[in-house]
């Protein structure tokens, strides 16, 4: 489930201006990321959609776009650490959530994060380390 979870963060992120969309209809792929849309809006479990997020890879690899909904995995420490830290960002909205988390800078900076798929802010989380 948990690969899921980040697969669908990673498609969540690339939604935003239409152009996953575009190209989706363009390389016949868009009834799978449909489906997968579907799914999330509707709150159904993500394992049923598993098949389309694999179609959606396939489908974009045969046009150069490889690994879209895979993720690159990379190391990042968490700096001041002393004491007890706190990390605050925002997660997914959705019924079944994504492994999205963008963490937060700065209070009062831009507007909050939106999840592209169901179009609503992110929601705001602090985690104590």
């Amino acid at each position: 489930m948990h690969d899921l979870a980040d697969r669908l963060d990673r498609l969540c992120r690339l939604l935003g201006g239409g152009e996953l969309a575009r190209r989706a209809r363009e390389y016949g792929v868009a009834e799978h990321l449909e489906r997968v849309l579907e799914a999330v809006r509707s709150g159904t479990d993500p394992e049923r959609v598993r098949d389309d997020l694999e179609a959606l890879d396939e489908g974009f690899a045969r046009h150069g776009i490889d690994g879209l909904t895979t993720r690159t995995r990379a190391y990042r420490p968490l700096s001041g650490t002393v004491g007890h830290p706190v990390l605050r960002g925002w997660v997914c909205p959705a019924a079944h959530r994504c492994s999205r988390f963008t963490q937060s800078e700065a209070p009062g900076g831009d507007a909050d994060p939106v999840c592209e798929a169901l179009a609503t802010p992110l929601v705001r989380v602090e985690i104590p380390l």
